[in-house]
């Protein structure tokens, strides 16, 4: 049977978009599998048995949470957010810090971010890791886990580390931000965007930013972990594991940051460095960061791609799994060593 000219064409163009469609696929593919593919092996199974020093900092996690998200903290209510700006000074004072403020007024109330600083005995001021959370609540919640529980994590770590700077070689600076939560979210009164424009103008050569946002539920339940799509198709679907995300530009820190939690935390972790278009990937204050061109991530359980309480009345103390969250505070305390340490 002969075929006609005209069919042979039809078909040779077919094969060429089909070619096309196949490469295309394969560049996609190849992008996603760079984004998520991260250094170390996660860990899989049981956890081991809590440690007296993991038992020890779930307990004062606790007590951090709880005095923290007692009401709704925010402009809205600022008694309530004073309240918690007091508990949080007065705790980083008792380690021993000074505590800066950067003060603003947002809708007539006046507000502050809180600041301190590990200086470098070796290298003070040549580079700066921060490491930040935001302590206000969104509307109608108590905000326990969104973001207390990031808030507690600094709070721990202010302890933890107030001796690093002799060894150092970067300053470390911990920061406690207000108004991440809406009406203020990406707005010039965000509490971060402030502190981050600061920096920026001083010409501070932040070169890790860490932003621990929402941080303290976990599930073992196949199907407890949601994504956008097509992110679905490369994590676990349970909701076991602590989430490290940056936006593309960030790569490598993500993966530095990544390898080092590995190394030193037996816990469950997964990393990405995704474009900003896919939701969810810049919803904290590392963005603020971005923003000014630092290298920045979040710490994070994925807050609503997991948190079924996340910004409602629900998300209370009682939700928080303060042994896991401890044992991730503890591999970050490592973390930010190793990123101090490094040459």
């Amino acid at each position: 049977m002969k075929i006609s000219p005209i069919a042979v064409r039809w078909v040779q163009s077919l094969l060429r978009i089909t070619g096309a469609l196949a490469a295309v696929f394969g560049l996609l593919l190849a992008g996603v599998l760079v984004m998520t593919t991260m250094p170390g092996s996660s860990h899989r199974g049981a956890l081991a048995a809590a440690t007296p020093a993991q038992q020890a900092l779930a307990q004062q996690l606790r007590q951090h949470v709880t005095t923290i998200a007692a009401q709704e903290h925010n402009v809205q209510h600022p008694v309530a957010l004073e309240a918690a700006a007091n508990y949080l000074e007065a705790e980083l004072v008792s380690y021993g810090y000074q505590v800066q403020r950067q003060e603003f007024v947002a809708s007539g109330v006046k507000v502050r971010n809180l600041e301190v600083t590990i200086p470098s005995q070796n290298a003070p001021g040549q580079r700066v890791i921060v490491v930040g959370a935001h302590y206000d609540s969104a509307h109608e919640t108590p905000g326990a886990n969104d973001n207390a529980t990031g808030t507690a994590a600094v709070l721990a770590l202010a302890q933890s580390l107030k001796d690093l700077g002799a060894t150092a070689r970067s300053d470390v600076m911990l920061v406690l931000y207000t108004n991440e939560e809406p009406p203020y979210f990406r707005t010039p009164l965000m509490g971060s965007r402030l502190h981050a424009q600061a920096l920026k103008a001083r010409g501070v050569p932040v070169t890790a930013m860490l932003s621990l946002e929402t941080m303290g539920y976990f599930s073992d339940v196949a199907g407890s972990q949601k994504y956008p799509w097509p992110l679905n198709q490369f994590y676990p679907t349970q909701g076991d594991f602590i989430a490290f995300v940056a936006t593309t530009a960030d790569l490598g820190l993500v993966r530095t940051v990544v390898r080092s939690f590995r190394s030193h935390a037996a816990f469950p972790s997964e990393g990405i460095a995704a474009p900003r278009f896919i939701p969810g990937v810049d919803y904290s204050d590392h963005a603020a960061y971005v923003d000014e061109g630092y290298p920045a991530l979040m710490v994070t359980d994925t807050a609503p791609y997991r948190y079924p309480h996340y910004h409602t009345r629900e998300d209370t103390p009682d939700k928080v799994d303060f042994e896991r969250l401890a044992r991730v505070v503890l591999g970050l305390e490592e973390v930010i060593k190793d990123l101090a340490l490094r040459q």
